[in-house]
C-alpha cells in the first residue's frame, strides 16, 4: 500500500514536472522568412525578394541570403539585403542591412509561424531603428500567426540593424501557479486514499 501511495505522488510530480518544462520552452519554432526592397517610383519591374520557407527558428540567422534565399530580383536591384534573426529566448526580432544602398520601400514578414504550446502573437513594439536613414519609423501589423515591418519613403540602408519585441499569449497552457495547485491536490486526494486503507 505504502508503494502504492509513493507510485501515485511520483506520477503527480512527473506531470507537474513535464507541464512546466513545457510551458519554459514554449515559442515560436518555424516560419516563413521574406524580405521586399523596391524603388516602385523609378519604373521598378518588380521588388527585389529574399525568402525562407519553413525555417527552424532559434539556430542563428533566419534569413541569411547564403543558402538559396534569392527568391526573384526582376529589376536587377543592388543591395536591399537585410538578415533577419528571430531569438526564441527573448522573442526579440533583428533586422540586420548588409549594405547602404537607396530603396524606397522595405518589408519584412515572418509568415505561417508555428508554435509550441499554443501560442499566438499579440503585439509587436520596436525596440532599436537604426535599419534605414533618415530614421523612418516602420509601420508595424501582426495577425495571430504572422508579422509585418513595413518602412516607405525615400531611404539608405544604413549598414546597422533593427530590433523589435514580438509578445506572445497562450490560452490553452495553464500557468505554473495553477499546475503547483493541481499537483498538491492530487498528492491530498492520494494522501487521503492511503490513510483510509491503512
Amino acid at each position: 500500500m505504502k508503494n502504492k501511495f509513493l507510485n501515485m505522488m511520483k506520477a503527480g510530480l512527473i506531470v507537474s514536472v513535464t507541464c512546466l518544462v513545457n510551458i519554459a520552452n514554449a515559442g515560436l519554432i518555424v516560419g516563413d522568412f521574406v524580405t521586399h526592397s523596391d524603388l516602385p517610383d523609378a519604373g521598378s519591374s518588380g521588388a527585389l525578394i529574399y525568402q525562407e520557407l519553413s525555417q527552424t527558428i532559434g539556430a542563428g540567422y533566419e534569413l541569411d541570403l547564403v543558402d538559396g534565399d534569392y527568391l526573384t530580383n526582376l529589376s536587377n536591384w543592388g543591395g536591399g539585403l537585410v538578415w533577419m534573426d528571430f531569438d526564441p529566448t527573448t522573442n526579440i526580432l533583428l533586422l540586420d542591412s548588409q549594405d547602404e544602398w537607396d530603396f524606397q520601400t522595405f518589408d519584412a514578414f515572418i509568415n505561417n509561424i508555428q508554435f509550441s504550446a499554443g501560442e499566438y502573437i499579440t503585439g509587436i513594439s520596436l525596440l532599436n531603428n537604426d535599419l534605414v536613414s533618415p530614421n523612418t519609423v516602420p509601420l508595424l501589423s501582426f495577425t495571430n500567426n504572422s508579422i509585418h515591418i513595413s518602412y516607405a519613403g525615400v531611404f539608405d540602408f544604413t549598414g546597422n540593424s533593427a530590433s523589435f519585441q514580438i509578445t506572445t499569449s497562450s490560452a490553452s497552457v495553464p500557468e505554473p501557479s495553477t499546475l503547483a495547485i493541481f499537483a498538491l491536490g492530487m498528492i491530498g486526494l492520494a494522501s487521503r486514499r492511503f490513510n483510509k486503507q491503512s
